[in-house]
C-alpha cells in the first residue's frame, strides 16, 4: 500500500508530494470484521494454512497442462455518479498492465533493490488479464461502469453484481470508502463468496488518468492479500512499533512496519535488516515478493478457498475469454453527460460521451430546442435560445452494433425570472403549485421514489396548516443527496438587508446520526452554486432529539425557526435556492414556511416614500383598498399577483397625472398574494394576506 515518503533514501526513485493524504490498506480491519460476522471464516483460514504448509513443503504440484504461468481472470466494476470516479478504460488497462510487470518482476526499479535482497526477489509467475466472456457468455472488455451512489463511503454492500469469485477476480472501484483514511482493501480467501474480491478508491488505479504513479502500485499489494499475503509485520493495520508479528513467510525477515523508505532500516533484530521494498510494505519504494512470498501464493491458487484453483484453469480461461484468442468486438452500451444540466439561456454546455464496453466509431446526438440540434461530434457543445426543460439522446455505433440512451427532461434553460420577491411558500396551495413550484425541480441522483423531497400534509406546523415538505432520510442511502430547487426569484427591486426564514424539524436516529441540510443559492440559473449561510448536521440540526421510529412532527414545539443573511443576492434579475440534504440514513427532515423579505424600495427609497403605497385592511377578509400618491405624472400598472409571482388579475394599467389615488382591489379568495404596483417600470410590492 502506498503512503507518505518520510525519509526518501533513493531521491530519483519517485517523486511524492509531501501533501499527498496517508491511505492505508483497510485489509485487516475487514478481516477482523469478517471473522466476528462468519466464525466458519477462522476456520477456512485455518484450513488453508495448513494447506500452504503441506504444499509449500512437498513443492508445488505439475501444471505442464496449463502452462508455465497462473492466468487469473479480472473484471472492474467501476461504481460511479458521474463525477471522476468513472475512471477511464484506460486507466484500468493500465493498472492491469502495472499488476502483471510488477507480479512477474518486469518493473524496471528492481535495479533499485538493495543488495541483500536482490537474491530473493522473484518472479511470481502469475498474470492478469481482463475477462472477455461475462457469466452469461456474452461478449465484455471486462471493464463495466456501475451508476449508484454507493460510490460514496463504499464498503461491501457496495459491491455491485459481483461475477463468480472461482471464475474472475472482481476489482471494485469508488470514489471513496467508509473507512476514509483507506485507499483498498482485500479479501483474505476463506469468506463469503459474494464479496471477495478487492475494493479501491478511483484514485489509486493505475497510473494514469485520475491516479498516479505515487498511488500505481496499490493494487499489486491489494492482489498479494487476495492470495493471502499479509504484511510482513504481521496481520495488523498498525506498521510501526509491530515487532513480533509474522506473516507466516521464512524469507521475510521479521518487520517493524514501514511507511518510509529507510532501505536499511533494523528495528526488530538489529543488525537484520527488514524488507522496506516489499509490495506488502507501506513504503513508496515496493519492488519486490520474496520467493517465500511466491511459495505462499502459489499455494493458494491451488487451494480450494474461494475457488482460486479455478481461477487458472484452461477451462475456465476459455470460459472467460482469457485463453489468449483474439477477443470478439463488444456493441457498446452508450452513455453521456452534461457539464451543466441548468443554465441561462444562450450558456454553451460541453456534451461528452461516456459509452463504454466497446470502442465507439460514430455518434448520433439529438438535441431538441438546441444549437444545433443535431451533432456527429464525439463530445458536441449545444446552447438553447430559449427556456424550457429538454431532452437528449445519443446514438453511438461500433464495428458490431450500436446502443441507444434518451435522457428526458435533461437540460433547464431558465430565461427571466417568472416570480418576483419577496417570495413566500407556506405549500398549503395543491401541488404542483407550491411545490417544486413554476419552474422550480427536484434533483434526486439515485432515482428513487420513496427517499426524497416530497409535499406531505401529515406534519404539524408552526402555522396551523398541515402541509410542508420532507425528507425520508429514514430510509435514504448513506450520502445520498436529494435537493429541490425553488422557481426563479427575481431580486432585481430588493435592496439589504436581505433574508431567507424558514421553519425546519429534523430528529436524530441515534445519537450519532449526522444527517445534514444546507441551503445555497444560484445566479446564474443553476449553473454554479455559492452557500448562503445555513448548514447544520447532526445534533446541531435536530429539533426534536433522538427518535427511533419514523418521525413526523405532532407538536409546534418540535419546529424551529430559522433566519439566514442573504444580502448578496440582492439587485440579482435571477436567484434560485437549492435546499441539499444529504443522508446519514438517520430520520427524517421536514421544510415549511418559507419567506424571503428585503428592502422593495424599486431603485431608491425617496422614491417609495413618496410613492406612500399603502394596503388597507391587511389581512383582509375580502374587500382592500390600495393607495398611492403621484408626486408627476406616470404610467402605472396595478397587479395582483400568487405567491409564485404570477399575475392573476390587472387592476390599472394608464398613464395618471399627479395626485393621490384610490383603488379597491377585486375580491380575492383566503390565501397569500402580491400586489405589485409599477411606476415608470419601478416595482413596489406589498404582501396581502386574504383570511
Amino acid at each position: 500500500m502506498k503512503k507518505l515518503l518520510l525519509i526518501l533514501a533513493f531521491a530519483g526513485l519517485l517523486n511524492v508530494s509531501a501533501e499527498e493524504p496517508r491511505r492505508h490498506c483497510y485489509s485487516t480491519e475487514q478481516y477482523k470484521q469478517d471473522i466476528l460476522s462468519d466464525p466458519q471464516y477462522t476456520q477456512n483460514q485455518k484450513d488453508l494454512e495448513d494447506f500452504t504448509r503441506q504444499f509449500i513443503k512437498n513443492a508445488p504440484v505439475s501444471r505442464s497442462s496449463s502452462g508455465p504461468v497462473y492466468i487469473i481472470p479480472v473484471v472492474f466494476h467501476v461504481l460511479h455518479n458521474y463525477g471522476p470516479e468513472n475512471i477511464s478504460d484506460a486507466q484500468i488497462i493500465d493498472a492491469v498492465n502495472i499488476m502483471t510487470r510488477d507480479f512477474r518482476k518486469r518493473n524496471a526499479d528492481t535495479s533499485l533493490i538493495i543488495p541483500i535482497f536482490q537474491g530473493i526477489a522473484a518472479d511470481a509467475e502469475i498474470e492478469f488479464r481482463l475477462a472477455t466472456i461475462d457469466p452469461n457468455g456474452n461478449c465484455t472488455n471486462g471493464i463495466e461502469h456501475i451508476q449508484t451512489t454507493k460510490c460514496y463511503s463504499a464498503d461491501d454492500n457496495s459491491k455491485l453484481n459481483p461475477w463468480p469469485c472461482s471464475k474472475y477476480m472482481n476489482i471494485w472501484t469508488a470514489y471513496s470508502l467508509q473507512n476514509t483514511a483507506a485507499a483498498a482493501y482485500a479479501k483474505l480467501p476463506g469468506g463469503s463468496n459474494a464479496v471477495d474480491g478487492i475494493m479501491s478508491r478511483y484514485d489509486y488505479v493505475g497510473s494514469i488518468g485520475e491516479s498516479s504513479v505515487n498511488n500505481s502500485r496499490t493494487l499489486t499489494h491489494e492482489m498479494g492479500h487476495c492470495f493471502n499475503l499479509l504484511h510482513p509485520w504481521g496481520n495488523t493495520n498498525a506498521p510501526g512499533g509491530a515487532c513480533g508479528g509474522t506473516d507466516y513467510v521464512a524469507d521475510t525477515p521479521e518487520s517493524d512496519g514501514w511507511d518510509n523508505c529507510l532501505l536499511t532500516g533494523s528495528v526488530c533484530n538489529p543488525p537484520v535488516i527488514e524488507n522496506v521494498q516489499n509490495y506488502m510494505e507501506y513504503s513508496y519504494c515496493d519492488v519486490m515478493f520474496t520467493q517465500g512470498q511466491v511459495a505462499r501464493m502459489h499455494a493458494t491458487l491451488n487451494a480450494t478457498a474461494n475457488g482460486r484453483n479455478n481461477l487458472w484453469t484452461p477451462g475456465n480461461l476459455i470460459a472467460t475469454g482469457t485463453d489468449g484468442n483474439p477477443p470478439i468486438i463488444c456493441t457498446p452500451i452508450a452513455d453521456f453527460q452534461a457539464d451543466n444540466i441548468a443554465v441561462c439561456t444562450g450558456t454553451a454546455i460541453n456534451f461528452k460521451d461516456l459509452s463504454w464496453k466497446a470502442p465507439i466509431t460514430s455518434w448520433n446526438w439529438s438535441f431538441p430546442g438546441g444549437v444545433p440540434a443535431t451533432s456527429v461530434d464525439s463530445n458536441p457543445v449545444i446552447t438553447y435560445p430559449t427556456a424550457g426543460t429538454f431532452d437528449a439522446s445519443l446514438i453511438v455505433t461500433s464495428s458490431t452494433g450500436g446502443d441507444t440512451i434518451i435522457r428526458v427532461a435533461y437540460i433547464r434553460v431558465t430565461d427571466t425570472a417568472l416570480t418576483t420577491a419577496p417570495y413566500t411558500n407556506d405549500f398549503e396551495l395543491p401541488a404542483p403549485a407550491s411545490f417544486p413550484g413554476v419552474d422550480g425541480w427536484i434533483e434526486n441522483s439515485d432515482n428513487s421514489t420513496s427517499a426524497l423531497w416530497t409535499r406531505v400534509t401529515t406534519a404539524n406546523s408552526t402555522t396551523g396548516g398541515t402541509a410542508s415538505l420532507k425528507m425520508n432520510n429514514f430510509s435514504n442511502f448513506v450520502g445520498q443527496e436529494d435537493a429541490w430547487v425553488t422557481p426563479s426569484i427575481d431580486f432585481s427591486n430588493v435592496n439589504f438587508p436581505v433574508y431567507l426564514n424558514f421553519k425546519v424539524a429534523n430528529a436524530q436516529r441515534s445519537a450519532t446520526s449526522n444527517d445534514q441540510l444546507k441551503v445555497i443559492y444560484s445566479t446564474n440559473c443553476g449553473q454554479s452554486w455559492s452557500t448562503a449561510g445555513f448548514n447544520k448536521s447532526g445534533a446541531n440540526l435536530a429539533t426534536a432529539g433522538v427518535v427511533t421510529f419514523n418521525f413526523t412532527p405532532s407538536t409546534p414545539t418540535q419546529w424551529r425557526s430559522e433566519t439566514v443573511n442573504i444580502n448578496p443576492v440582492q439587485n440579482k434579475p435571477n436567484v434560485r435556492f437549492k435546499f441539499l440534504n444529504i443522508s446519514d440514513r438517520g430520520n427524517n427532515t421536514y421544510v415549511d414556511d418559507i419567506n424571503i423579505t428585503g428592502n422593495i424600495v424599486g431603485i431608491d427609497q425617496t422614491d417609495e416614500l413618496q410613492l406612500g403605497f399603502t394596503l388597507y385592511p391587511n389581512p383582509s377578509y375580502g374587500n382592500t383598498d390600495l393607495g398611492f400618491t403621484l408626486i408627476k405624472s406616470g404610467t402605472v400598472a396595478i397587479d395582483v399577483k400568487n405567491i409564485l409571482g404570477q399575475s392573476i388579475a390587472t387592476v390599472l394599467n394608464k398613464t395618471l397625472p399627479a395626485g393621490d389615488y384610490n383603488h379597491k382591489l377585486p375580491v380575492l379568495s383566503p390565501g397569500i398574494y402580491l400586489i405589485d404596483v409599477t411606476v415608470n417600470n419601478k416595482h413596489h410590492v406589498r404582501k396581502l394576506i386574504v383570511s
